[in-house]
């Protein structure tokens, strides 16, 4: 059964508790009086269990949602993605709402929600452009692209307000909260699988990849940076990351460190550190979607 069926019968349940409630209060007015405050005290006090556990009723059938996006093998899905052919030819691109919607239909209404996600999450390239969360760049306009390893990447991983912003970005339509449960589960799914890798591999203290397009702009050179979704796509995808710098060495624009993060811990602490930032991510996944999951939740409870 879906949560707007659930819903359906929650609200269904509390109705009927009301009416029982009016009908127990119209059998007792020829009582005694101490008989009718009696029997509305029981009658209330029933009305008010059952209107409790249809809030409860509705709180499960959100919790029960709760590792849906968690069954999506991401990993898969990241492996089945599509890759433009070298050199590219066409333009190409792929974001956190194509993600969330791979193997499954957008639901109706979704769309604009949807293209809202590609600001903190779309990876573009193509033969006259280059470009990430939705800030591109023309070819003829790049000055560099430059690189951080992945454990840089991952030290740039901030969890506190990640969720709040994305939610808070999404204008309060239909579709709102399933849009923003599957995006933040996504990206707090990806973000601990980089850090995984970083896990699994010695090497990913000092492997380089893309993260950074300097350009041109009107006035004064601009910069378009990887962010939450853009970064750890670039690792997870390495062959991604590898068109990007063919195609960059291909049309003679330099390929360059970036400036170096001071905050990354040494070698002899990163495992440690690499385990306690994978874990908070996790923790901070489950809390942001309980907290979506709550407030919608209340939201429902008070359009009903």
């Amino acid at each position: 059964m879906s949560f707007k069926d659930r819903l359906s019968n929650a609200a269904k349940q509390a109705g009927e508790a009301s009416k029982s409630y009016g009908e127990k209060v119209t059998d007792v007015t020829t009582s005694a009086t101490g008989s009718v405050v009696s029997s509305t005290q029981s009658a209330s006090v029933r009305a008010r269990e059952t209107a409790a556990h249809s809030r409860v009723s509705v709180s499960q059938a959100w919790a029960s949602a709760k590792n849906a996006y968690d069954e999506m093998d991401v990993k898969a899905t990241l492996q089945r993605v599509q890759l433009p052919p070298y050199p590219v030819s066409e333009p190409w691109h792929w974001s956190l709402g194509q993600l969330i919607t791979a193997g499954e239909k957008p639901r109706r209404g979704t769309g604009v929600l949807l293209n809202q996600l590609d600001r903190f999450g779309r990876i573009d390239i193509g033969p006259d452009f280059i470009g990430f969360d939705g800030r591109t760049a023309k070819w003829d306009k790049v000055k560099a692209l430059r690189t951080r390893s992945i454990d840089e990447i991952v030290s740039r991983l901030i969890t506190d307000g990640c969720a709040e912003s994305m939610r808070g970005a999404l204008p309060p339509v239909p579709g709102r909260a399933w849009v923003s449960k599957k995006a933040v589960g996504a990206l707090f799914t990806i973000w601990a699988l980089t850090a995984q890798r970083a896990m699994d591999e010695d090497e990913a203290g000092q492997q380089q990849v893309l993260c950074e397009i300097e350009y041109k702009g009107w006035i004064r050179t601009k910069e378009a940076q990887t962010g939450w979704f853009t970064g750890p796509v670039m690792v997870l995808i390495p062959e991604l990351d590898q068109l990007f710098q063919r195609e960059t060495g291909r049309r003679g624009v330099p390929i360059e460190p970036a400036e170096p993060d001071d905050s990354i811990q040494r070698a002899s602490e990163r495992a440690d550190w690499l385990r306690d930032k994978q874990a908070s991510i996790l923790k901070r996944r489950d809390s942001a979607i309980a907290d979506i999951e709550r407030e919608s939740v209340d939201e429902d409870d008070q359009e009903l």
